[in-house]
């Protein structure tokens, strides 16, 4: 008889803990993703600027005048009036981060996509699948005023795409750049679509929407090839002594 109670205390814990353990996880389950992006990688071209398929960017009224002035700004060195990154040593925001010579790495796992990039231990993350806890701002912990400001690298929300990797980016900032001079607002809306086009080279086609400063949305892409895994040197920004401009400078290697 003690030994049966024993036994069915025993089956009631087990019971209980499999219980408390089955609220913690998430309601639905995270399919096998299609396509491993995993790796490091750097940019195939380097390049300050986005370039657009078809044409130049369709500026509005209001786009091309502050796309003019930043340009005005930055023949004359003055870069505190018009990019926050460069004359802060910050983070230069999406869709610029993209645009870094440095490498990145890749870091797939069920439910979520990381981006680790080798420039200022900067990173961004992908949610796949609903385990990121979101709030007004964008991102774990974010208060209401960051929901008003944005974030210069928000949480993007991804799905995929037979092959493709659809990633979806709102809630940015006012102050940071599409690139080292195209200007954008609050309402500014990225979609990137990111696929291997072979094992050793990864695309990232990015459509660019914000009604304030274009007249439609408009893409570019940007290839980046496979590099060997190896652990990324410190990077600190603020440790440089001049800061001309960004991206950083290409290291030799």
């Amino acid at each position: 008889m003690v030994m049966e109670r024993a036994r069915f205390s025993y089956l009631n814990a087990v019971a209980l803990q499999l219980a408390v353990c089955a609220t913690l996880l998430p309601l639905r389950t995270i399919a096998a993703d299609p396509v491993n992006l995993e790796g490091t990688w750097r940019i195939a071209a380097p390049q300050t600027s986005f370039k657009p398929e078809g044409g130049a960017v369709p500026f509005t009224a209001k786009g091309r005048k502050r796309y003019q002035q930043h340009k005005r700004d930055q023949a004359k060195g003055d870069f505190d009036d018009y990019d926050y990154a460069t004359s802060r040593c910050a983070s230069p925001g999406l869709p610029r981060l993209m645009l870094t010579p440095a490498r990145l790495r890749v870091w797939q796992r069920p439910g979520i996509l990381t981006i680790r990039f080798e420039w200022n231990r900067l990173y961004r993350q992908i949610d796949m699948g609903g385990l990121i806890p979101q709030t007004r701002g964008n991102g774990p912990g974010d208060s209401d005023d960051v929901a008003l400001v944005g974030r210069a690298i928000p949480i993007s929300k991804g799905k995929w795409d037979g092959d493709t990797l659809v990633a979806t980016t709102e809630g940015f900032p006012g102050n940071t750049l599409v690139d080292d001079l195209t200007p954008h607002g609050y309402d500014l809306k990225t979609t990137e679509r990111l696929r291997l086009r072979d094992q050793d080279t990864l695309e990232d086609r990015i459509t660019i929407e914000d009604p304030q400063y274009f007249t439609k949305p408009w893409q570019t892409v940007v290839t980046y090839k496979r590099q060997p895994d190896e652990v990324f040197p410190e990077s600190v920004c603020l440790d440089s002594l001049k800061l001309d401009h960004w991206p950083p400078a290409e290291r030799g290697r």
